[in-house]
């Protein structure tokens, strides 16, 4: 997953995994808190554009993708460095 922050608005982009046909589902939060979900998305997105966070606190996201109903694919951790 990568993201681009250009302080306005923070855009993640990630490869769904193939074979999988679960929704996607888009989680972060101030760095060092609690995550909480921003989206749930249609299954095969790519990408998400985030606005209207605080312009001068770092952001953590992870995006997860459900395999099965037994499986969850996580991507790694991606954050700011806004300071």
């Amino acid at each position: 997953m990568t993201l681009r922050d250009t302080r306005d608005s923070i855009a993640l982009n990630w490869t769904y995994p193939a074979g999988s046909e679960g929704p996607v589902v888009i989680a972060g939060g101030r760095t060092g808190q609690t995550h909480n979900i921003f989206a749930t998305l249609p299954a095969g997105t790519t990408s998400f554009v985030i606005y209207a966070l605080n312009r001068t606190n770092d952001f953590c996201f992870t995006v997860a993708v459900a395999w099965s109903t037994d499986t969850v694919a996580r991507s790694k951790q991606v954050c700011t460095r806004r300071r």
